[in-house]
């Protein structure tokens, strides 16, 4: 019955319906319904009868000065004041009531939870029966469940605001990450599908992939959406360091540990602590200092160099090589142990020549950062740029395209981007994107055929299609995200017979 009144609108509409109806059959001169707000204190929710004033409806009650309610509130039962029984006004001459008066009181229940009052009162002596009361005792646990429910689906409504607002923060926050990882690929959706699983836990992460194809970006963006976020990511190349040196920036030394010691310096692991640690080129590590990484990694201490002090340090450690590890493994020159402590999560970074719909995409990305750098109108592209890019097989991966734009957009001072000012000097790939790295016999015909311009062409606009949900007009459109005029991208659609509905919904 309570949710069935509940339907009917707002509690006070709903607590007014019931002191009316409640008027058919109990005579009274005034009905109040009063809630604790607070430790000790009564305030007048509803209120409703002839006797009702605007001082009454704003009124409220102090518990430490009225003993007799504070008494009947630890009761769930009915009061009634006798009518010569000496007590306190219940209003404090708010009421135009004689001396003599009916006064009936019914604490709200919700549980073993006194949540308010009901009070009841008629200026004839006499007027409430032990019916009466007995009835006001049903209706008082109604009225205390309405309240409790209304205050429930506040506090919810309240809680779901909050959750919204949290959502839409985590969510913009999310976004502004993987603005940086650009891409609508399969290979690249699969990488970003990993991140996002990845970056909620503790696990190692080891990135491996060529050069050029932004692991370090990756694990800046792991660590960004972890619950690390707010603590340090520090960055380690392993490149180029010989065993002392690589112990001294992993772990520190103490002053005069070695000669050149000259002041105490804390390793990257202490800097660190509570963070991320990112060893970047981890193959690279001497072999002498394996060990003592590993040490760290199982039992999470380490001595400085020269130090006598074992400290503690709690770090997530992501790796990254452009080299085979597992090779390297084989090869004798890193320790398996090591590598199975560090390749606890594996993320293998496609190439971008398997990235072949995320080619073009990324070129307008770093031209439009080009043109925000300068303050420019970003370049075009001409339609020979845009086949010589996606058939060029791109041996730096993301860092050399990005090179190449830049300088590009240099040598055409803002124009149309033609060709000869990308400087590209490689063979383009004679096969399909997703073929193996292999090389074609000299006079032989390659295994697959070689993607025309118009079959390209057509696919990165349905990837932008896809991209936008089929949206071609307007901020966010796919003639926004490929940066071309909404009616010309219409009319390579209708050339290219690609079909919008069909598209989506496949």
């Amino acid at each position: 019955m309570d949710r069935q009144l509940l339907s009917l609108g707002s509690a006070d509409k709903i607590l007014g319906l019931i002191l009316t109806a409640l008027r058919d059959l109990v005579d009274y001169d005034l009905a109040v319904i009063l809630k604790i707000t607070g430790a000790n204190t009564l305030t007048v929710q509803k209120a409703l009868g002839p006797l009702v004033n605007e001082r009454i409806e704003s009124f409220s009650v102090d518990l430490n000065r009225r003993k007799d309610l504070a008494h009947i509130l630890r009761f769930d039962q009915p009061y009634l004041f006798d009518e010569h029984e000496e007590h306190e006004d219940t209003y404090e001459d708010l009421l135009a009531l004689p001396e003599d008066h009916s006064c009936l009181v019914a604490p709200l229940y919700v549980q073993d939870t006194p949540i308010g009052l009901l009070t009841l009162d008629h200026s004839a002596c006499s007027m409430f029966s032990p019916a009466i009361v007995k009835f006001i005792g049903t209706i008082s646990r109604l009225i205390a469940v309405i309240i409790a429910q209304n205050e429930s689906s506040q506090y919810l409504d309240s809680l779901r605001r909050d959750l919204t607002r949290e959502r839409n923060i985590l969510l913009t926050r999310e976004a502004s990450h993987f603005q940086n990882m650009m891409g609508n690929s399969p290979a690249w959706a699969r990488v970003v599908d990993q991140v996002k699983i990845v970056a909620e836990s503790e696990l190692p992460v080891l990135i491996q992939g060529e050069t050029g194809t932004g692991k370090e970006q990756v694990a800046r963006i792991i660590h960004r959406l972890s619950p690390r976020s707010d603590k340090p990511f520090i960055a380690l190349n392993c490149s180029a360091l010989n065993a002392s040196l690589a112990e001294s920036e992993l772990f520190g030394h103490e002053k005069g540990a070695f000669t050149t010691a000259i002041v105490q310096r804390k390793g990257r692991f202490e800097i660190a602590d509570g963070g991320t640690l990112f060893l970047d080129e981890v193959a690279d590590l001497p072999m002498e200092i394996q060990p003592k990484l590993l040490r760290t990694l199982q039992e999470g201490t380490f001595e400085r160099i020269g130090g006598e002090v074992t400290r503690s340090c709690d770090v997530r450690i992501i790796a990254a090589s452009h080299m085979d590890l597992k090779q390297r493994v084989q090869d004798g020159l890193f320790r398996e142990d090591l590598y199975y402590r560090l390749g606890v999560y594996p993320l293998l970074l496609p190439p971008l020549r398997q990235r072949q719909e995320d080619i073009i995409l990324l070129a307008h990305h770093f031209i439009q950062k080009e043109a925000q750098k300068s303050g420019t109108v970003p370049a075009a592209i001409s339609e020979e740029t845009v086949a010589g890019l996606l058939s060029y097989p791109w041996p730096g991966n993301v860092r050399e395209l990005q090179s190449a734009i830049s300088r590009a957009v240099l040598l055409s001072k803002g124009n149309t981007i033609e060709c000869r000012h990308l400087g590209l000097k490689e063979t383009p790939l004679p096969a399909e994107i997703s073929a193996p790295d292999r090389p074609v016999a000299a006079g032989s015909e390659p295994q697959t055929p070689f993607p025309s311009m118009v079959s390209m062409e057509k696919r990165h606009i349905e990837a932008a299609l896809i991209r936008t949900a089929g949206k071609i007009y307007g901020e966010n459109g796919a003639a926004d995200l490929l940066q071309m005029k909404p009616t010309t991208l219409q009319s390579r659609i209708k050339k290219l017979n690609i079909n919008r509905q069909q598209l989506l919904s496949s």
